[in-house]
Protein backbone atom coordinates (compact mmCIF):
# COMPACT_ATOMS: atom_id res chain seq x y z
CA UNK A 1 0.00 0.00 0.00
CA UNK A 2 2.86 2.27 0.52
CA UNK A 3 4.91 1.45 -2.33
CA UNK A 4 2.78 4.31 -4.56
CA UNK A 5 3.71 6.87 -2.16
CA UNK A 6 7.44 5.90 -2.15
CA UNK A 7 7.47 5.62 -6.26
CA UNK A 8 5.79 9.48 -5.96
CA UNK A 9 8.57 10.31 -3.35
CA UNK A 10 11.19 9.49 -5.75
CA UNK A 11 9.46 10.74 -8.78
CA UNK A 12 9.07 14.39 -7.00
CA UNK A 13 12.56 13.90 -5.95
CA UNK A 14 14.02 13.13 -9.05
CA UNK A 15 12.60 15.72 -10.77
CA UNK A 16 13.50 18.42 -8.46
CA UNK A 17 17.12 17.66 -8.49
CA UNK A 18 16.77 17.39 -12.56
CA UNK A 19 15.35 20.97 -11.82
CA UNK A 20 17.71 22.32 -10.00
CA UNK A 21 20.87 20.69 -12.13
CA UNK A 22 18.70 22.60 -15.61
CA UNK A 23 18.54 25.66 -13.59
CA UNK A 24 22.34 25.65 -12.70
CA UNK A 25 23.28 24.89 -16.15
CA UNK A 26 21.14 28.14 -17.06
CA UNK A 27 22.66 30.16 -14.39
CA UNK A 28 26.31 29.37 -15.56
CA UNK A 29 25.38 30.19 -19.35
CA UNK A 30 23.79 33.54 -18.43
CA UNK A 31 26.46 34.79 -15.54
CA UNK A 32 29.49 33.36 -18.26
CA UNK A 33 27.39 35.80 -20.84
CA UNK A 34 27.35 38.89 -18.58
CA UNK A 35 30.07 38.35 -16.43
CA UNK A 36 32.31 41.07 -18.25
CA UNK A 37 29.02 43.37 -17.54
CA UNK A 38 29.46 42.43 -13.73
CA UNK A 39 33.02 43.25 -13.91
CA UNK A 40 31.98 46.70 -14.79
CA UNK A 41 29.34 47.80 -11.92
CA UNK A 42 29.59 48.02 -8.13
CA UNK A 43 28.66 44.19 -7.13
CA UNK A 44 30.09 43.93 -3.62
CA UNK A 45 26.56 42.56 -2.59
CA UNK A 46 27.45 39.14 -4.75
CA UNK A 47 30.85 39.10 -2.92
CA UNK A 48 29.47 36.46 -0.35
CA UNK A 49 28.34 33.76 -2.87
CA UNK A 50 31.57 32.01 -5.11
CA UNK A 51 29.83 31.04 -8.25
CA UNK A 52 30.44 34.71 -10.31
CA UNK A 53 34.30 34.05 -8.99
CA UNK A 54 34.02 31.01 -10.46
CA UNK A 55 32.79 32.09 -13.83
CA UNK A 56 35.49 35.39 -13.51
CA UNK A 57 38.73 32.95 -13.24
CA UNK A 58 38.21 31.36 -16.65
CA UNK A 59 37.75 34.50 -18.85
CA UNK A 60 41.01 35.02 -20.10
CA UNK A 61 40.41 39.32 -20.00
CA UNK A 62 39.37 39.36 -16.20
CA UNK A 63 42.58 39.92 -13.62
CA UNK A 64 40.71 38.79 -10.22
CA UNK A 65 41.68 40.32 -7.55
CA UNK A 66 41.15 39.96 -3.94
CA UNK A 67 40.94 42.90 -1.16
CA UNK A 68 39.21 45.08 1.31
CA UNK A 69 39.04 48.94 1.19
CA UNK A 70 42.16 49.64 -0.60
CA UNK A 71 40.09 48.60 -3.59
CA UNK A 72 37.12 50.61 -3.29
CA UNK A 73 37.18 53.01 -0.66
CA UNK A 74 37.88 55.84 -2.95
CA UNK A 75 35.33 56.46 -5.82
CA UNK A 76 37.61 58.11 -8.39
CA UNK A 77 37.89 57.38 -12.26
CA UNK A 78 41.00 56.36 -11.35
CA UNK A 79 39.97 52.78 -9.66
CA UNK A 80 41.15 50.09 -11.00
CA UNK A 81 37.38 48.72 -12.07
CA UNK A 82 36.70 52.25 -13.88
CA UNK A 83 39.97 52.59 -15.39
CA UNK A 84 40.18 49.33 -17.03
CA UNK A 85 36.47 48.91 -17.88
CA UNK A 86 37.24 49.74 -21.97
CA UNK A 87 40.03 46.82 -21.72
CA UNK A 88 42.47 49.58 -23.15
CA UNK A 89 45.45 46.82 -23.01
CA UNK A 90 43.50 44.18 -23.10
CA UNK A 91 42.09 43.30 -19.58
CA UNK A 92 39.70 44.49 -16.84
CA UNK A 93 40.06 43.50 -12.99
CA UNK A 94 36.91 41.89 -11.63
CA UNK A 95 37.49 43.13 -7.61
CA UNK A 96 36.09 40.42 -5.52
CA UNK A 97 36.61 43.41 -2.37
CA UNK A 98 34.74 44.84 0.27
CA UNK A 99 35.24 47.44 2.83
CA UNK A 100 36.11 45.85 6.01
CA UNK A 101 37.47 43.01 4.22
CA UNK A 102 40.34 40.82 6.08
CA UNK A 103 42.91 37.83 5.16
CA UNK A 104 40.93 35.23 6.97
CA UNK A 105 37.42 36.11 4.60
CA UNK A 106 39.74 35.87 1.62
CA UNK A 107 41.24 32.67 2.80
CA UNK A 108 37.88 30.88 2.72
CA UNK A 109 36.68 32.85 -0.61
CA UNK A 110 39.93 31.29 -2.31
CA UNK A 111 39.12 27.84 -0.35
CA UNK A 112 35.64 27.68 -1.60
CA UNK A 113 36.69 27.99 -5.53
CA UNK A 114 38.68 24.75 -5.22
CA UNK A 115 39.97 23.20 -8.72
CA UNK A 116 38.42 26.45 -10.28
CA UNK A 117 41.70 28.35 -8.47
CA UNK A 118 44.36 25.57 -9.82
CA UNK A 119 46.88 27.85 -12.35
CA UNK A 120 44.99 30.83 -12.34
CA UNK A 121 46.52 34.04 -12.09
CA UNK A 122 44.92 35.98 -9.07
CA UNK A 123 46.30 39.43 -7.07
CA UNK A 124 45.76 39.49 -3.28
CA UNK A 125 45.64 43.00 -1.98
CA UNK A 126 46.20 43.61 1.27
CA UNK A 127 47.24 46.85 3.04
CA UNK A 128 49.36 47.84 6.24
CA UNK A 129 45.71 49.12 8.18
CA UNK A 130 45.07 46.27 10.24
CA UNK A 131 48.58 45.30 11.24
CA UNK A 132 48.86 48.96 12.37
CA UNK A 133 46.10 50.50 13.80
CA UNK A 134 43.41 47.96 15.26
CA UNK A 135 43.97 46.66 18.31
CA UNK A 136 46.16 43.96 18.92
CA UNK A 137 46.22 43.88 14.48
CA UNK A 138 43.03 41.71 14.76
CA UNK A 139 39.87 42.45 11.93
CA UNK A 140 36.99 43.97 13.67
CA UNK A 141 34.45 41.98 14.41
CA UNK A 142 31.52 43.79 12.77
CA UNK A 143 33.22 43.82 9.78
CA UNK A 144 34.01 40.44 9.62
CA UNK A 145 30.60 39.78 10.93
CA UNK A 146 29.45 41.25 8.02
CA UNK A 147 31.65 40.01 5.40
CA UNK A 148 31.08 36.33 6.68
CA UNK A 149 29.28 33.97 3.59
CA UNK A 150 27.55 30.58 4.63
CA UNK A 151 28.28 29.17 1.44
CA UNK A 152 32.09 29.98 1.67
CA UNK A 153 32.30 28.82 5.21
CA UNK A 154 30.74 25.44 4.17
CA UNK A 155 32.80 25.13 0.86
CA UNK A 156 35.77 25.06 3.07
CA UNK A 157 35.18 22.85 5.49
CA UNK A 158 33.99 20.15 3.17
CA UNK A 159 36.69 20.73 0.57
CA UNK A 160 38.55 17.58 -0.99
CA UNK A 161 41.15 20.00 -2.14
CA UNK A 162 42.74 20.95 1.05
CA UNK A 163 44.33 19.34 3.52
CA UNK A 164 42.82 19.01 7.05
CA UNK A 165 45.55 20.39 8.71
CA UNK A 166 44.59 23.93 6.59
CA UNK A 167 41.15 23.54 7.13
CA UNK A 168 41.49 22.74 10.79
CA UNK A 169 44.21 25.57 11.42
CA UNK A 170 41.05 28.02 9.67
CA UNK A 171 38.44 26.81 11.39
CA UNK A 172 40.07 27.05 14.88
CA UNK A 173 40.80 31.26 13.40
CA UNK A 174 36.59 31.22 12.76
CA UNK A 175 35.28 29.95 15.49
CA UNK A 176 37.43 33.39 17.47
CA UNK A 177 33.98 34.73 15.94
CA UNK A 178 31.12 33.11 17.34
CA UNK A 179 28.22 35.54 16.35
CA UNK A 180 27.74 34.65 12.72
CA UNK A 181 27.73 30.91 13.94
CA UNK A 182 24.38 31.67 16.01
CA UNK A 183 22.18 31.32 13.33
CA UNK A 184 24.13 28.80 11.52
CA UNK A 185 24.79 25.59 14.10
CA UNK A 186 25.59 23.06 11.38
CA UNK A 187 28.58 25.47 10.79
CA UNK A 188 29.71 26.08 13.91
CA UNK A 189 29.17 22.13 14.98
CA UNK A 190 31.50 20.99 11.44
CA UNK A 191 33.69 24.18 12.75
CA UNK A 192 34.41 22.57 16.04
CA UNK A 193 35.20 18.98 14.96
CA UNK A 194 37.24 19.88 12.86
CA UNK A 195 38.94 22.39 14.96
CA UNK A 196 39.74 19.23 17.24
CA UNK A 197 40.29 16.38 15.12
CA UNK A 198 40.20 14.27 17.96
CA UNK A 199 38.90 10.26 16.82
CA UNK A 200 35.46 11.14 17.88
CA UNK A 201 35.20 14.35 16.26
CA UNK A 202 37.17 13.19 13.14
CA UNK A 203 34.06 10.82 12.99
CA UNK A 204 31.23 13.08 13.47
CA UNK A 205 33.33 15.18 10.76
CA UNK A 206 32.76 12.58 8.15
CA UNK A 207 29.71 11.15 9.11
CA UNK A 208 28.15 14.72 8.46
CA UNK A 209 29.65 15.61 5.61
CA UNK A 210 26.29 14.01 3.21
CA UNK A 211 24.51 16.85 5.15
CA UNK A 212 27.33 19.51 4.69
CA UNK A 213 26.98 19.00 0.57
CA UNK A 214 23.00 18.77 0.67
CA UNK A 215 23.36 22.23 2.81
CA UNK A 216 26.29 23.59 -0.01
CA UNK A 217 23.76 22.73 -3.17
CA UNK A 218 21.42 24.40 -1.32
CA UNK A 219 23.50 27.52 -1.37
CA UNK A 220 24.79 27.38 -4.49
CA UNK A 221 21.34 27.36 -6.15
CA UNK A 222 20.76 30.67 -4.17
CA UNK A 223 23.92 32.24 -5.19
CA UNK A 224 23.13 31.21 -8.61
CA UNK A 225 19.68 32.70 -8.29
CA UNK A 226 20.80 35.69 -6.07
CA UNK A 227 23.53 36.61 -8.94
CA UNK A 228 21.17 35.63 -12.00
CA UNK A 229 18.85 38.39 -10.49
CA UNK A 230 21.65 41.16 -9.93
CA UNK A 231 22.19 40.92 -13.51
CA UNK A 232 18.57 40.78 -14.71
CA UNK A 233 18.33 43.87 -12.97
CA UNK A 234 21.29 45.72 -14.69
CA UNK A 235 20.17 48.45 -17.46
CA UNK A 236 21.33 47.57 -21.08
CA UNK A 237 23.86 50.32 -20.81
CA UNK A 238 25.20 48.95 -17.78
CA UNK A 239 25.26 45.25 -20.11
CA UNK A 240 26.84 46.85 -23.20
CA UNK A 241 30.77 46.56 -23.02
CA UNK A 242 32.85 49.02 -25.25
CA UNK A 243 36.49 47.92 -25.48
CA UNK A 244 38.84 50.48 -26.75
CA UNK A 245 42.56 49.32 -27.54
CA UNK A 246 44.85 52.58 -26.44
CA UNK A 247 48.31 52.80 -25.56
CA UNK A 248 48.69 54.23 -21.92
CA UNK A 249 51.03 57.10 -21.16
CA UNK A 250 51.70 56.05 -17.44
CA UNK A 251 53.95 59.27 -17.16
CA UNK A 252 51.85 61.91 -18.33
CA UNK A 253 48.50 60.59 -16.14
CA UNK A 254 50.70 61.07 -12.88
CA UNK A 255 50.70 64.83 -12.70
CA UNK A 256 47.29 64.80 -13.48
CA UNK A 257 45.90 62.89 -10.96
CA UNK A 258 48.29 64.16 -8.48
CA UNK A 259 46.53 67.89 -9.31
CA UNK A 260 42.92 66.63 -9.11
CA UNK A 261 44.10 64.78 -5.55
CA UNK A 262 45.87 68.09 -4.42
CA UNK A 263 42.45 69.82 -5.47
CA UNK A 264 40.79 66.96 -3.08
CA UNK A 265 43.56 67.87 0.55
CA UNK A 266 42.26 71.64 0.92
CA UNK A 267 40.83 70.69 4.49
CA UNK A 268 44.37 70.32 6.27
CA UNK A 269 48.19 70.86 5.80
CA UNK A 270 49.00 66.86 5.77
CA UNK A 271 47.89 65.86 2.16
CA UNK A 272 45.00 64.05 3.73
CA UNK A 273 41.83 63.75 1.13
CA UNK A 274 39.28 65.78 2.53
CA UNK A 275 36.95 62.28 2.43
CA UNK A 276 39.26 60.97 5.12
CA UNK A 277 40.23 63.90 7.24
CA UNK A 278 37.49 64.27 9.84
CA UNK A 279 38.35 60.41 10.54
CA UNK A 280 41.62 60.93 11.53
CA UNK A 281 42.26 64.64 12.23
CA UNK A 282 42.21 64.17 16.27
CA UNK A 283 45.38 62.00 15.76
CA UNK A 284 47.18 65.64 14.39
CA UNK A 285 46.01 68.07 17.16
CA UNK A 286 49.02 67.60 18.90
CA UNK A 287 52.19 66.16 16.50
CA UNK A 288 54.75 64.28 18.16
CA UNK A 289 58.71 63.92 17.25
CA UNK A 290 59.17 61.35 15.08
CA UNK A 291 60.64 58.15 16.67
CA UNK A 292 58.68 58.51 20.12
CA UNK A 293 56.25 56.33 19.40
CA UNK A 294 59.06 53.38 17.64
CA UNK A 295 58.99 50.67 20.42
CA UNK A 296 55.22 50.62 20.35
CA UNK A 297 54.70 50.32 16.97
CA UNK A 298 57.30 47.76 16.38
CA UNK A 299 55.60 45.30 19.02
CA UNK A 300 52.06 46.00 17.08
CA UNK A 301 53.28 45.34 14.23
CA UNK A 302 55.19 41.81 15.13
CA UNK A 303 52.33 40.52 16.71
CA UNK A 304 49.38 41.72 14.41
CA UNK A 305 47.16 38.50 14.00
CA UNK A 306 46.22 39.60 10.54
CA UNK A 307 49.83 38.11 10.17
CA UNK A 308 48.11 34.74 10.94
CA UNK A 309 45.45 35.02 8.89
CA UNK A 310 47.69 36.22 6.08
CA UNK A 311 49.55 32.90 6.40
CA UNK A 312 46.34 30.79 6.49
CA UNK A 313 45.34 32.75 3.15
CA UNK A 314 48.50 31.75 1.94
CA UNK A 315 48.55 27.82 2.59
CA UNK A 316 45.28 27.92 0.63
CA UNK A 317 46.73 29.43 -2.49
CA UNK A 318 49.58 27.17 -2.00
CA UNK A 319 47.50 23.82 -1.69
CA UNK A 320 44.96 24.96 -4.67
CA UNK A 321 48.29 26.18 -6.75
CA UNK A 322 46.93 29.58 -7.74
CA UNK A 323 49.46 31.44 -9.60
CA UNK A 324 49.28 34.59 -6.75
CA UNK A 325 50.72 37.68 -6.83
CA UNK A 326 50.86 39.77 -3.22
CA UNK A 327 50.19 43.28 -3.63
CA UNK A 328 50.77 45.66 -0.62
CA UNK A 329 49.77 49.19 -0.40
CA UNK A 330 52.90 51.35 1.32
CA UNK A 331 53.13 52.63 5.04
CA UNK A 332 52.48 56.66 4.88
CA UNK A 333 55.84 58.07 5.89
CA UNK A 334 55.15 61.83 6.34
CA UNK A 335 51.64 60.78 8.10
CA UNK A 336 52.77 58.47 10.63
CA UNK A 337 56.38 60.42 11.10
CA UNK A 338 53.85 63.34 12.21
CA UNK A 339 52.24 60.63 15.01
CA UNK A 340 55.87 59.52 16.29
CA UNK A 341 56.65 56.96 14.42
CA UNK A 342 59.86 57.11 12.03
CA UNK A 343 60.28 55.97 8.77
CA UNK A 344 62.82 53.84 10.31
CA UNK A 345 61.01 51.94 12.39
CA UNK A 346 58.12 51.23 9.35
CA UNK A 347 60.51 49.21 8.16
CA UNK A 348 59.36 46.60 10.49
CA UNK A 349 56.06 46.46 8.55
CA UNK A 350 57.71 45.58 4.94
CA UNK A 351 60.18 43.33 6.97
CA UNK A 352 57.54 41.29 8.25
CA UNK A 353 54.94 41.03 5.08
CA UNK A 354 58.52 39.40 3.28
CA UNK A 355 59.21 37.29 6.64
CA UNK A 356 55.50 35.98 6.61
CA UNK A 357 54.80 35.65 2.70
CA UNK A 358 59.01 34.35 2.34
CA UNK A 359 58.15 30.49 2.87
CA UNK A 360 55.10 30.22 0.04
CA UNK A 361 57.60 31.35 -2.56
CA UNK A 362 55.17 34.00 -4.23
CA UNK A 363 56.05 37.11 -5.79
CA UNK A 364 55.56 40.27 -3.76
CA UNK A 365 54.71 44.13 -4.65
CA UNK A 366 55.01 46.61 -1.53
CA UNK A 367 55.41 49.59 -3.76
CA UNK A 368 57.66 50.67 -0.57
CA UNK A 369 59.43 53.11 -3.19
CA UNK A 370 56.54 55.36 -2.80
CA UNK A 371 56.00 55.51 0.64
CA UNK A 372 57.16 59.22 1.16
CA UNK A 373 55.98 59.91 -2.00
CA UNK A 374 53.71 63.29 -1.86
CA UNK A 375 49.90 62.24 -2.44
CA UNK A 376 50.08 58.59 -3.32
CA UNK A 377 48.66 57.63 -0.58
CA UNK A 378 45.35 59.62 0.91
CA UNK A 379 45.15 58.81 4.06
CA UNK A 380 47.07 56.75 7.54
CA UNK A 381 45.26 53.90 6.07
CA UNK A 382 47.42 54.40 3.18
CA UNK A 383 44.47 53.94 0.54
CA UNK A 384 45.85 54.28 -2.76
CA UNK A 385 45.07 58.07 -3.40
CA UNK A 386 44.16 59.46 -7.38
CA UNK A 387 47.59 59.54 -8.31
CA UNK A 388 48.13 56.50 -6.40
CA UNK A 389 46.01 54.45 -8.38
CA UNK A 390 47.97 55.21 -11.55
CA UNK A 391 50.75 53.52 -10.20
CA UNK A 392 48.75 50.72 -8.90
CA UNK A 393 47.30 50.26 -12.36
CA UNK A 394 50.53 50.47 -13.99
CA UNK A 395 51.62 47.41 -11.35
CA UNK A 396 48.38 45.27 -12.56
CA UNK A 397 48.45 46.45 -16.05
CA UNK A 398 52.32 44.89 -15.61
CA UNK A 399 50.77 41.81 -13.73
CA UNK A 400 47.89 40.62 -16.02
CA UNK A 401 50.39 40.98 -19.49
CA UNK A 402 53.60 38.73 -17.20
CA UNK A 403 55.63 42.08 -17.32
CA UNK A 404 56.06 41.52 -13.38
CA UNK A 405 57.30 38.73 -11.83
Amino acid sequence: MRTPHLVAGALAVSLLGVGAAAFSAFAFFFEDKYVHAVAGVEHTELNNGNVLEQVALRQEDLLPIYGASELVLLETEYQANRFFSTYPTGFMVFNIASKGGSSLTTAQKLAALGEDLRGRKVVISIGPAIMTMAPYGEVNVRHYNGNFSPLNALELAFSPHLSMDTKSRIARRMLDFPEPLEKHPFIRFTLENLADLSPLRRLAYQASQPLGWIQISILRLQDHYNTVNFIRHLSSGQTTITRKDREIDWESLVPIAEKEQIENTDSNLYGVDNSQWPKIKELFLNPVPPGSKDKEFREDVENAREWHDLDLALRVIRELDAEAMIMSSPMNVPLWETIGVSQEAQQAYYDKLHSVVAPYDLPVIDFRQFDSEPYFSMDLASHASRKGWIYVNQALDGIFHGDLP
